[in-house]
């Protein structure tokens, strides 16, 4: 089980490191996209385990839902990390922790969202774990025109979230 899940904000440098990670798991199996749309990001941090960064997680708004962000996360792997290192051992659920504890810092009671497909059993049961629930179905066009199931889930702003935000050395400012 990773010792420490840290937390450090984001920077266009960072990119190339995100489309190494995305590639090595093959992150388009699992997700349309593993950058956030600068133009509405709230917060765009890296994800450091034990030291090592392997992934990324940002929160966005979109307009016309003045009360909602959305949220996106990437755990890849690194040279020194895979993934499977990281699945199951809560890197995702300690991360998104921080992750709703800072939108609430900022952005204060806002619901939180996410989109995920319907095939991502593992996210999904991640999501849940954090409190998430799912509240609308939908399909989305993949890269090839197949339609694939989604779902999307939201954490409520007076719903208490069923993790509590981890101990994190050197969360940045945002």
């Amino acid at each position: 089980m990773p010792q420490q899940i840290q937390l450090r904000t984001a920077t266009e440098d960072d990119i190339p490191n995100i489309e190494t990670w995305a590639r090595a798991i093959d992150a388009r199996q699992f997700m349309s996209r593993y950058l956030p749309d600068r133009s509405q990001t709230v917060l765009w941090k890296i994800v450091i385990v034990d030291g090592v960064e392997t992934g990324t997680t940002w929160v966005e708004c979109k307009a016309g839902l003045p009360n909602v962000v959305f949220l996106g996360i990437l755990i890849g792997q690194s040279v020194l990390i895979g993934q499977s290192e990281l699945l199951g051992k809560g890197v995702g659920r300690a991360v998104i922790g921080d992750v709703i504890a800072d939108v609430r810092a900022i952005a204060g009671d806002v619901a939180i969202q996410l989109n995920v497909r319907c095939g991502n059993a593992r996210a999904i049961a991640c999501y849940r774990k954090c409190g998430f629930v799912q509240i609308a179905s939908g399909e989305k066009a993949g890269r090839d025109g197949v339609l694939i199931p989604t779902i999307t889930m939201q954490l409520s702003p007076d719903a208490g979230s069923a993790i509590t935000h981890s101990v994190s050395a050197g969360l940045g400012d945002f």
